[in-house]
């Protein structure tokens, strides 16, 4: 564990001062490495600064994290909201929650037998909701910026034209037949 990431501590401490380096997490890292970013997985791997089980209290202070990034970790993850309401809690206001998952049209979403979930292009507008703020925190927890989704082949650039005229049409109509590849989200923690 790099000396200069002082936020880790206990779930539920306060964070430390402003004028500490920012913290990044690569939640659910596995073997892989990103420079500056703390690795963090429940397996021991060269790529794992922190053991933690992610669908528990995550070891970070309150509001000590600038970004967290999940590369095909979330379909793995039991319980979504509950991991939501820690990377809140963990998360300073703005901070940046990059998430990659395999759409739930992809053959790569279905084929992991240790995928628990398959997600849409619209699934993370659920955490934006007022109504759903009791998964998260009291109020509006999340907003997301930006989303892309990716594909692949000849069928695929047929399903790019057919996504780009009308996302919510081709999730209804199209997408088994031009299937997806990958899903990407990128959403800004809120905190009041």
């Amino acid at each position: 564990m790099p000396d200069t990431v002082s936020p880790i501590a206990a779930a539920g401490t306060p964070a430390a001062d402003a004028s500490s380096a920012p913290l990044r997490l690569n939640l659910g890292c596995g073997g892989k490495r990103l420079p500056g970013f703390v690795g963090v997985d429940r397996y021991r791997t060269p790529a794992v600064d922190v053991l933690a089980d992610l669908g528990a209290s995550l070891p970070f202070a309150d509001s000590a994290v600038s970004e967290v990034m999940l590369d095909n970790v979330i379909e793995h993850m039991p319980d979504i909201p509950a991991l939501m309401r820690e990377m809140h809690r963990i998360c300073r206001s703005g901070a940046r929650i990059v998430i990659r998952t395999p759409h739930f049209t992809s053959l790569s979403s279905w084929r992991d037998p240790t995928h628990l979930h398959h997600l849409s292009y619209f699934s993370m507008d659920h955490f934006e909701r007022p109504g759903v703020a009791h998964y998260t925190s009291a109020g509006r927890a999340f907003e997301v910026i930006a989303r892309r989704l990716s594909f692949g082949g000849l069928m695929g650039q047929i399903g790019r034209l057919i996504f780009t005229l009308s996302p919510l049409a081709y999730e209804k109509h199209w997408c088994f037949l031009f299937r997806a590849s990958t899903l990407s989200f990128t959403v800004r923690v809120i905190k009041d």
